[in-house]
């Protein structure tokens, strides 16, 4: 670990929180304290319910975060490119692996964020704090679960036959990174407490302090900087794996803090609760499997692509952390709209809460088209950036022709993945994720793994045609997604029981 983590490292990191929490998360106390009365929302009158307005003041920040996640993996990918092909060809394929093993975790203990919005929304405020406190346990019980699946994703890792260089450096990143990744469910339960109840910016404090130094250390270990060795992409695994506890110590202290005891019992409801338990397992296990499934497919993709060639892969992981400009600001829009929806079914207000999905989706579609112009346009201003030459002429040839074509067809199918990543986060939010999980087990396996693996070994086609299965893909699961919310049939669940003086 860097010097200037350790030690008086840490005491600065300490005050840092507390003078963030006084400066700025404490005034959000006080409003809690003033809160209008059930059916109604902060700085909305009745009419804003649900409206363009309050989905902006919910989604905002956390798309902003979101976004500062999408900016610190595309220096990562760029200073990895700088460093060498071989570097970037195997990030995406290590990245991607680690993430598919912890998402389910990361998914289960997110569900914390449906489950305190319904209970923001029926009044219920002990029960918000309750409610992170079991996805804390199951973080907790989650742990060594994840250091245990290391040697499997390894194994994974030699199915693709990458070749033993690239094969090495994708293993030695993706075990780095699975340290990281015993912090994901952790940051999914704590931050819920804010995003549940829509204080949002507290969320992007905790997800800007941590990007923003995983960014430094990213240039400072890649590259061997200020007196230490120059470590490649072992260096990106590092400083992710330091920079992951960033954020659950300053959401965990926050949560801890004394004015969140008064108003929440943030401390006096740490215990386990075997029918709320009961709760986030129920539904918080479909929505991690779903998120695991849709991540699988994903990585089948790319490392079945990274058969047809290091070109083809290096390629695709480009054209793939582009993609993270577009994609990665709507995950924060899902977490928003999951939250708005939770908050007005908790209320029992379906109607608003489908007012609430239908703004979320427009306004994500419209941030979506920007991209989606511009991927078509002019995909060469994205793809020389991850040239490692300043002169204008880039060493990656096969890249840049390559990701130009592809960089289109994101045009074409981002849009459809738009719709999947809002609307599923509506149905979360209401508790329909037992559909979800299972759409998404058939269309991503059935419409894109398997054609995908007849394209590559038997068909032996190139990568276009991989990606022109990822594309239709993205059509058949925006289309699922939007007649199950259509149907309405997730108004009729009922996630939790409204205390009795609930809105009184």
């Amino acid at each position: 670990m860097p010097p200037f983590l350790k030690g008086g490292g840490g005491i600065f990191l300490r005050k840092r929180i507390l003078a963030n929490t006084r400066r700025d998360d404490l005034k959000h106390l006080k409003s809690d304290r003033h809160e209008p009365p059930v059916g109604l929302s902060p700085g909305n009158s009745p009419a804003d319910d649900g409206g363009y307005r309050e989905v902006l003041r919910i989604a905002v920040p956390l798309v902003l975060s979101t976004a500062s996640l999408t900016l610190m993996l595309f220096v990562n990918r760029m200073f990895l490119a700088w460093h060498g092909q071989s570097s970037v060809a195997a990030a995406t394929p290590g990245g991607i692996t680690y993430f598919t093993i912890c998402s389910f975790f990361l998914g289960t203990a997110e569900y914390v964020n449906a489950l305190v919005a319904q209970y923001h929304g029926a009044g219920d405020r002990p029960a918000c704090s309750r409610s992170v406190w079991q996805g804390v346990w199951f973080s907790l019980a989650s742990a060594p679960v994840i250091l245990a699946l290391i040697p499997a994703g390894r194994e994974l890792l030699a199915w693709s036959h990458h070749g033993p260089e690239l094969e090495e450096l994708e293993k030695d990143y993706f075990s780095l990174l699975m340290f990281a990744g015993v912090a994901l469910p952790f940051n999914g339960a704590l931050s819920s407490f804010f995003s549940g109840r829509g204080k949002t910016r507290v969320v992007l404090w905790g997800n800007l302090m941590a990007n923003g130094l995983n960014m430094v250390l990213d240039y400072v270990l890649i590259f061997g900087k200020l007196g230490f060795p120059e470590m490649g992409i072992r260096g990106a695994g590092l400083a992710t794996a330091i920079t992951s506890v960033v954020p659950v110590i300053y959401w965990g202290a926050l949560f801890l803090s004394s004015p969140y005891q008064r108003e929440y019992r943030s401390r006096r409801e740490c215990r386990w609760d075997p029918g709320l338990f009961r709760i986030l397992v129920r539904y918080g296990f479909p929505a991690g499997g779903q998120l695991f499934l849709d991540v699988a497919s994903f990585t089948v993709f790319v490392l079945l692509v990274g058969r047809l060639g290091e070109g083809a892969l290096a390629a695709s992981n480009v054209v793939l952390t582009i993609d993270m400009l577009s994609f990665l600001p709507m995950v924060g829009m899902s977490i928003a709209t999951a939250a708005l929806v939770g908050k007005y079914m908790g209320r029992n207000e379906p109607e608003i809460a489908e007012k609430s999905a239908r703004s979320a989706l427009k306004l994500g579609l419209a941030y979506s088209f920007v991209f989606a112009a511009l991927f078509w346009s002019v995909p060469e201003l994205f793809l020389h950036l991850f040239s490692p030459e300043h002169d204008g002429v880039t060493s990656l040839p096969e890249v840049v022709r390559t990701g130009a074509i592809l960089l289109r067809m994101v045009a074409i199918y981002t849009l459809f993945d738009t719709m999947v990543i809002v609307l599923s986060g509506a149905l979360k939010g209401a508790g329909d994720t037992t559909f979800a999980l299972v759409a998404q087990t058939i269309v991503a396996w059935v419409v894109l793994v398997a054609p995908v693996y007849v394209t590559v070994e038997y068909l032996h086609m190139d990568v276009l045609a991989a990606w022109s299965c990822l594309v239709c893909y993205s059509m058949v699961a925006g289309t699922v997604f939007l007649l199950r919310f259509r149907s309405g049939y997730w108004k009729t669940i009922r996630l939790i029981q409204r205390p009795p003086d609930a809105g009184t």
